[in-house]
């Protein structure tokens, strides 16, 4: 079976008050197989207390996403930004070791300068997998909607350069390109059948009229055809993991449990063919 987990960003943002303490209430009222911890910037003047209040919630945290502001730093200053990113890098290793995580979901490229600096934020590639590898804990490279070159390019380029290179592939991030149709091609679909993409974020989108964000939407309201998606699945032999991160909070911060739930159903169904 492919085990899916739950994202506290499913559960967690703003309407709510990006309130740690929820992650110790929100995955019990769900049947899912553990909780992919997302960390957010907002919480970093606290970290050594959240620590403590992940471990004592005793769930299991398979997963960690380290903070997007990784990916922002190295893409706004390429290598000018290394110290900083790289200590927030280590901080959330940290965290992942405590929490007892085997994987990691990086930005390596993130947010209005995406991949500008890409070929300079590669040079910490190695140091941030090795880093990973000594804590027994692999290191994912999330395929973030890029503004200057095909993401699924970056994919093949690290792998091809890092043979070890492995891969979180996001359905809503490929959406805005169309990377979901590419990646079944010859040229690309290498990197599913390879193993390379190991974890799987599934979340519905759709392009907003400005392309000013990719909402991320429970499947069936956006417009990611994941039956084909999950055909692709099955032929290739997946065999990795995945996470529904579909916002599930109301405007009164509130969550909407019941379709977390049928979301997270869904990704079960349709992963384990």
């Amino acid at each position: 079976m492919i085990p899916v987990y739950v994202s506290n960003g499913a559960f967690i943002t703003r309407n709510n008050g990006r309130d740690y303490h929820l992650i110790d209430k929100y995955p019990r009222m769900l049947e899912t197989d553990g909780v992919e911890f997302l960390m957010y910037f907002v919480w970093s003047d606290e970290v050594k207390e959240l620590r403590r209040f992940l471990k004592g919630t005793r769930l299991y945290f398979p997963v960690t996403h380290m903070d997007k502001q990784i990916g922002e730093t190295l893409s706004e200053f390429g290598l000018e930004g290394r110290e900083k990113a790289m200590a927030l890098f280590r901080r959330d290793l940290e965290t992942a070791c405590e929490i007892g995580s085997k994987k990691l979901v990086l930005h390596l490229w993130n947010g209005p300068h995406s991949d500008e600096n890409f070929d300079a934020s590669l040079e910490l590639y190695e140091e941030m997998h090795e880093l990973a590898a000594r804590e027994g804990i692999l290191l994912t490279t999330e395929n973030v909607t890029c503004i200057k070159n095909v993401c699924l390019d970056h994919l093949k380029k690290m792998h091809r350069l890092f043979p070890f290179a492995r891969f979180t592939y996001d359905t809503k991030m490929a959406h805005l390109h169309g990377e979901n149709e590419l990646l079944e091609t010859e040229k690309y679909v290498n990197l599913l059948s390879s193993g390379a993409i190991c974890h799987l974020h599934m979340n519905d989108s759709d392009i907003l009229p400005d392309m000013s964000r990719l909402p991320i939407m429970h499947i069936g309201e956006g417009k990611v055809d994941f039956g084909r998606v999950f055909s692709l699945l099955k032929q290739i032999g997946y065999c990795g993991t995945a996470t529904v991160e579909s916002t599930s909070v109301n405007p009164d911060g509130s969550v909407d449990v019941e379709k977390l739930q049928r979301s997270i159903n869904r990704v079960r169904a349709g992963l384990n063919f």
